[in-house]
């Protein structure tokens, strides 16, 4: 694995597999001064500011002896450097998963999931990451071991300390391992895919279903180039280039009669609010449908991931999408159970770029809502802070890294604020 980041190379790569060999490097390397950035899969590195300094990589994938699953209890104990994808292969023989999921789970670890608090379409039904952990076992900067939480599904008196590294990007700490509550595996999901010529009608009915009488698996709104791929995608004729198209993906799981159920009413309301055509998909059509949405995440040149109330998302991405020099040079993806949205630039230059990216930080803090630009060229994330301002909360946030690590070792310069 290549470990430069941002145009960073380090001195050093360590390569732990054990917890105490994970405290000796981080004690070394924190009495020698040295700045650490951990890694796992890779997944979400481009994610965060550039780096203060960068003397010594921290590859934690080696680290996966401990998975200790007890079915009964419905949860799971593993080491941080297992893969999100190895992991459910081995609680599936169970009938159980792990409730949320994350892009490309077969490279994602456990541990750097769990630090960037990992997206997935999921958490319109599920929640999201920090919803399913129950305890954890962190290294701090000196070498220290830590743990919170427990291995039990129960309340306990205290602060749930495992929430406070969720989404720190490792700056306060490493995930070593991590314990989480399961869910039962969903059997034969359907997904449908339902297509507007406008927005109003396609979102109307998306919100219909989030506040109906059952949720869905996952429920996505996609416009822009991205919506006729995953219109083709279904086997249909994709709208034609210079019409717009708002495509409704709802994933539905359940029993067999339930999810039929769930069928009719996603078409009928479809349906019924003019939808231009649908499609219902499974197994593999299905898969593919969704994965659409990954690739293209994983090919645009610009990714920002906009947190507001669902409606006001809505509005963010017709916002940015008119803003955009050419109205189908991006796509949006709207996860519509929890006020979540991607805004997707494919850019041919880092002038496009930075034109672009401007575009979503202004549209954005008109509103109330925030931002992370998860991806985008050097020459534009060494112009800004990629995650929005927070406001009074970055005096609290930089007292806690203080507290956690006051000699800045651990990522420094790339959270929130450059922290």
């Amino acid at each position: 694995m290549n470990h430069s980041l941002d145009g960073l190379t380090p001195s050093k790569v360590e390569s732990p597999k054990t917890l105490d060999e994970i405290s000796a490097t981080l004690a070394d390397a924190h009495s020698s001064g040295l700045a650490v950035i951990p890694w796992g899969g890779g997944t979400r590195m481009d994610v965060g500011n550039v780096p203060a300094s960068y003397d010594l990589a921290l590859d934690l994938t080696g680290h996966i002896a401990h998975l200790e699953h007890v079915a009964g209890d419905m949860t799971v104990i593993v080491d941080g450097g297992v893969r999100i994808g190895d992991l459910n292969e081995v609680l599936e023989k169970e009938g159980q998963r792990l409730p949320f999921e994350v892009r490309n789970p077969h490279q994602a670890t456990v541990g750097g999931s769990v630090a960037s608090n990992a997206p997935g379409r999921r958490q319109s039904s599920t929640g999201g990451i920090r919803d399913w952990i129950i305890g954890m076992q962190i290294v701090l900067a000196d070498g220290t071991v830590t743990k919170s939480g427990g291995r039990v599904v129960k309340n306990v008196q205290g602060y749930d300390l495992h929430r406070l590294h969720t989404g720190a990007y490792g700056t306060l700490g490493v995930i070593s391992q991590a314990a989480f509550k399961l869910a039962p595996v969903v059997t034969d999901p359907q997904t449908v895919a339902a297509w507007f010529d406008d927005v109003r009608s396609a979102s109307e009915v998306g919100l219909g279903l989030v506040n109906g009488l059952f949720a869905p698996e996952a429920i996505s709104l996609v416009a822009g180039p991205l919506a006729a791929d995953v219109v083709a995608a279904c086997g249909e004729v994709a709208p034609d280039p210079d019409d717009e198209a708002w495509v409704l993906l709802v994933r539905l799981g359940g029993g067999a009669r339930s999810i039929e159920r769930q069928v009719n009413e996603v078409t009928g309301a479809a349906g019924a609010a003019g939808a231009t055509g649908y499609a219902v998909l499974d197994g593999d059509t299905a898969g593919k449908a969704w994965a659409l949405l990954d690739d293209a995440e994983s090919m645009a040149g610009v990714t920002a991931r906009v947190t507001a109330r669902t409606t006001l998302t809505i509005d963010i991405s017709e916002a940015v999408r008119s803003q955009s020099k050419d109205g189908h040079a991006a796509s949006t993806i709207c996860d519509l159970g929890f006020g979540a949205l991607t805004v997707l630039g494919v850019v041919v230059s880092d002038e496009q770029a930075l034109s672009f990216v401007n575009s979503i930080v202004s549209t954005v803090s008109k509103s109330t809502g925030s931002y992370v630009i998860e991806k985008c060229p050097l020459s534009v994330k060494q112009q800004m802070d990629v995650f929005s301002d927070v406001g009074n909360s970055i005096e609290i946030m930089r007292r806690v890294k203080k507290q956690y690590d006051p000699d800045n070792t651990l990522n420094p310069g790339r959270f929130v604020g450059k922290i």
